[in-house]
């Protein structure tokens, strides 16, 4: 195979060549005779490497054990392959056929104990019955213990060598001494190594085992190092809460802090007794420090340990590929789903701070590495888009492979199934959304900045450049993940929604189907994170943004140049928003001025506000985040209804976090806090249940109070009337906001019906 050329990224995916029966070569009496005669040898002599390795495949699979591979006969299973595949498809399909073969026949031996605890032992397979049968992790994983914690027989004199079991430490070396050391037993007969072969040059047995030792050392690493994080993070926690007060401000201010993320999720009931309430400052959650050794040093170690198991991971589109690139071991991949590294990966494609993603390049360098090896070979693929379960407790896959008493697996459980967790790939596609969004900011700034002597202008240049570069990496990366997809017919927009276990959400709905309010529901999520952020033009005449309020604002800056600090800050901040918007929430950036903002507010359920769209237009000045942004409510019935004691009929949005409403240092504007900040607060403790106790001195919330059965009455109706039928006219119809009205009536229609039904029924008995 020394002649083979690797493809790039961009090719390889895309239409393997078929296989071609032998054609007639002519060779013709030009200039040319001597260079088309070298280039016929050429291809001869890959035509007869190809069909070596095929027979080098044939041969091993051929002395493979298992019923599954026995013929009816006692001649020989023979490979008949299709005439529109190539070797390598073949491979890759021999590949895939045992590894199926392996976990069918496994399962037909094994009974179908409780799946709640799985324990090292044949008797601890679990089989999770849906709408078809699933394997999870620790059945696939269950066949191959010999292999991991067996004797090995000695090359020299064939004695029986135990397996060694050490702990892999993460050196500067890749692989790391200590990993190669667990490879290579020695005899205790003869006092020779049992394994003379290199770990990379050797068969797919070692090279499983390799992968075990190595996931072995990182689960270990990571466990460490997350109870020490947790010490760390309460520690932090308790030491804020003393020195710090939860802010109330008084009845109005609506105001709220916290660091948001995208699993905030305020769209529920009952918020009274959270008026004017702040939430306690997510301290655990912060980025890491650039100045800080100890976080340096874990993350060069994480750096290692990815790229450890990356060069252990099959590479079927190598230079020279092995056989165990071609056709890997099949317990690849119950290894890595049952090691911690889906958990590392989890958290670093959900983190949604690209200073944070700079500060950690390394890291994120070495995951991208991992992710685009992983999507090279479908036994790994599976990994990223297939089928993950919560663990409630795991030790390690070493602790339960070698049957420690304290190694068993724990699996989250709902009606009697392991709960199924959110596929890598949907956080994938999350974290590239942000980059696009970051690359967007990024190229215009660099465009401007172009030039700049300034030092600190040149320090922020070279952090945006360094972050851009990154999130190029990390488009290219999903690319190259969703080209991997189509080979296999898996839709990558089907894959990203969030898989629940089948059981998930039966409560109140036993025995009956599924629940059309939750399907309707989940539709909803599914759509919004579509439509949730987008940068479109803003409609214009000439010069003059002519729906939008803050239209002076941006002629009077639009020769102004921003900080370039704040400037990095601001995409930054667009960036996380672009994939942390709460349900409800909707926001359209001007694709020339990035200062510019309409909002789009649904609605909280439960509120007399529910079902209706609220239209705002936000400014950040120049000073931004030094100074706060400009929040003007355009949904106001052309300026006739004040819908809440927040919200004026003049578009004033009263708010603390905004100055524009009185109230304790804490409460107010800092450069630390965000514009989600604000989003969440007015839908949250704006739109709320019971907004007449919003009015400063009306007293403790009573839903029985007949000013606040009043009030409630006429915010339903003005709701109706101006957040509800007026999105519903032809003028609307091709504007900016014309999907979202589209999906949130013809989704949540029959819903919004039902409430006004019963909130109506309810307001007659008053």
């Amino acid at each position: 195979m020394a002649n083979k050329r690797r493809l790039p990224s961009s090719e390889r995916h895309e239409n393997p060549p078929k296989r071609q029966a032998r054609e007639v070569i002519v060779i013709s009496d030009d200039d040319e005779e001597e260079e088309s005669l070298d280039h016929i040898l050429m291809r001869i002599q890959q035509q007869e490497e190809s069909e070596a390795l095929a027979r080098q495949l044939q041969g091993q699979f051929d002395d493979r054990p298992g019923p599954s591979r026995a013929t009816s006969s006692s001649s020989p299973h023979v490979i008949v392959p299709s005439s529109d595949e190539d070797d390598e498809a073949l491979a890759r399909r021999l590949a895939r056929e045992w590894a199926e073969e392996d976990a069918v026949a496994a399962i037909a031996a094994q009974p179908l104990p409780d799946t709640s605890v799985c324990q090292p032992s044949t008797s601890s397979a679990s089989v999770i019955v849906a709408d078809h049968p699933r394997v999870t992790p620790n059945e696939r994983l269950n066949e191959h213990f010999s292999l991991f914690t067996g004797n090995r027989p000695c090359t020299k004199c064939g004695a029986q060598i135990p397996s060694p079991r050490g702990y892999v430490m993460y050196s500067n070396h890749i692989p790391p001494p200590s990993l190669v050391r667990l490879l290579h037993a020695a005899c205790p007969s003869c006092e020779i190594n049992g394994t003379h072969c290199p770990v990379l040059s050797c068969c797919a047995e070692i090279r499983a085992i390799a992968l075990f030792e190595a996931l072995g050392g990182f689960d270990r690493q990571y466990l460490e190092e997350h109870l020490t994080s947790e010490m760390r993070s309460k520690e932090a926690v308790a030491a804020y809460r003393a020195s710090h007060t939860q802010s109330v401000g008084p009845g109005g201010t609506g105001y709220g802090t916290g660091n948001y993320s995208h699993q905030y999720t305020p769209y529920s009931k009952g918020r009274r007794g959270h008026r004017g309430r702040g939430a306690t400052q997510n301290v655990a959650s912060q980025p890491l420090s650039v100045h800080d050794p100890a976080a340096n040093h874990r993350d060069e170690a994480i750096a290692r340990a990815l790229s450890t198991i990356t060069m252990l991971l099959p590479e079927p589109y190598a230079e020279e590929p092995q056989v165990y690139d071609m056709v890997p071991h099949s317990s690849i991949t119950a290894l890595l789903q049952l090691s911690k590294l889906p958990d590392l990966l989890a958290s670093l494609l959900r983190n949604d701070s690209v200073t944070d993603w700079i500060l950690r390049d390394n890291v994120y360098h070495a995951m991208l590495a991992l992710l685009r090896r992983m999507a090279d070979c479908e036994l790994t693929l599976d990994v990223l888009i297939g089928a993950r379960y919560e663990m409630q407790k795991s030790n390690g896959i070493e602790a339960y492979v070698w049957g420690d008493h304290n190694g068993n697996i724990t699996w989250e459980m709902s009606n009697g199934e392991p709960v199924q967790a959110q596929p890598l790939y949907a956080y994938f596609q999350k974290l590239t959304k942000q980059c696009e969004t970051f690359r967007a900011g990024a190229s215009r700034m660099l465009e401007d900045t172009q030039g700049a002597q300034n030092e600190d202008a040149s320090e922020d240049v070279e952090a945006t450049i360094k972050g851009a570069s990154l999130c190029g990496e990390i488009i290219a990366a999903h690319d190259d993940l969703e080209r991997a997809m189509r080979i296999l017919g898996k839709d990558p927009n089907a894959m990203s929604e969030h898989g629940k276990s089948p059981s998930s959400g039966k409560g109140k709905n036993k025995g009956k189907g599924p629940d059309p309010a939750l399907a309707a529901e989940r539709e909803y999520r599914q759509v919004h994170e579509k439509l949730a952020f987008q940068h479109v033009p803003f409609p214009q005449q000439g010069n003059d943004y002519t729906t939008y309020n803050y239209n002076r604002e941006l002629q009077s800056t639009s020769r102004s140049t921003r900080n370039p600090k704040d400037r990095l800050h601001l995409i930054k901040e667009l960036a996380v928003m672009a994939t942390s918007l709460p349900t409800g929430v909707w926001v359209r950036v001007d694709e020339v001025r990035n200062d510019a903002l309409k909002i789009m507010i649904a609605g909280p359920e439960g509120t007399p506000y529910e079902g209706g769209l609220f239209e705002f237009d936000c400014f950040l000045p120049l000073e931004y985040p030094h100074k706060p942004p400009l929040m003007h409510l355009r949904t106001t019935g052309g300026g006739t209804v004040r819908f809440n004691p927040n919200l004026y009929n003049s578009g004033k949005v009263c708010l603390s976090l905004l100055g524009t409403w009185p109230g304790r240092p804490e409460e107010q504007w800092s450069s630390k806090s965000t514009l989600l900040q604000v989003l969440v607060s007015i839908q949250s403790m704006i739109l709320v249940e019971l907004p007449y106790f919003n009015e400063p001195g009306y007293g403790q919330a009573k839903a029985s109070h007949p000013g606040s059965i009043e009030y409630n009455k006429t915010a339903s109706a003005n709701t109706v009337r101006w957040a509800m039928i007026e999105w519903l006219k032809d003028e609307h119809r091709n504007g900016m906001w014309a999907d979202v009205i589209s999906s949130h009536f013809n989704i949540r229609g029959a819903k919004i019906r039902n409430w006004y039904v019963i909130a109506s029924r309810h307001a007659c008995t008053h």
